[in-house]
């Protein structure tokens, strides 16, 4: 068996743990990894131009930057359809459950666009903050993950106070 065997079972056996729900964490995690990627270019090139070469990569530094704006442009329509999309999620659910309330499948599905609406909410709150920290995003990020692993520490030895 194969390298590319291996790589292709592996590639597989991920994707087909994927559904709806999953794509939309799936889609976060490719964010947070791209703006990562970018805080961390940012930052290796204000450090030192010299010894951070990327003449090599101008090609996909242009296709890079042609997404960020792209991302910009579009902005106001990616806030204004996530809150059209809660809007509707609000009405499907409620007809749904009204109208079909024997169709459990019907009733699951028509939560998702609930889900959509708040992971995009997520990926555009984590855009927004790759736009405010710029390069030092990756910092800042993990700064707000280690602060609310604090408070979740916290909360949870308070709790074991009382109970």
């Amino acid at each position: 068996m194969g390298v590319f065997t291996v790589l292709t079972d592996y590639i597989k056996n991920t994707f087909s743990k994927l559904n709806q729900y999953t794509i939309l964490q799936l889609l976060w995690v490719i964010a947070i990894y791209y703006f990562v990627l970018n805080s961390l270019l940012d930052f290796a090139s204000t450090i030192d131009d010299m010894t951070f070469n990327i003449t090599s990569i101008k090609e996909i530094l242009e296709y890079n930057q042609s997404i960020l704006d792209f991302l910009q442009k579009y902005e106001i329509v990616w806030i204004e359809l996530t809150i059209l999309i809660f809007f509707a999620s609000i009405i499907v659910i409620l007809v749904t459950h009204i109208i079909f309330e024997d169709y459990i499948f019907i009733r699951s599905c028509s939560r998702y666009g609930g889900n959509l609406s708040l992971w995009s909410l997520i990926i555009y709150a984590t855009y927004k903050l790759y736009i405010f920290t710029g390069s030092y995003y990756g910092i800042v990020l993990f700064a707000i993950s280690a602060v609310l692993h604090w408070v979740k520490e916290k909360k949870s030895n308070l709790l074991r106070r009382f109970y």
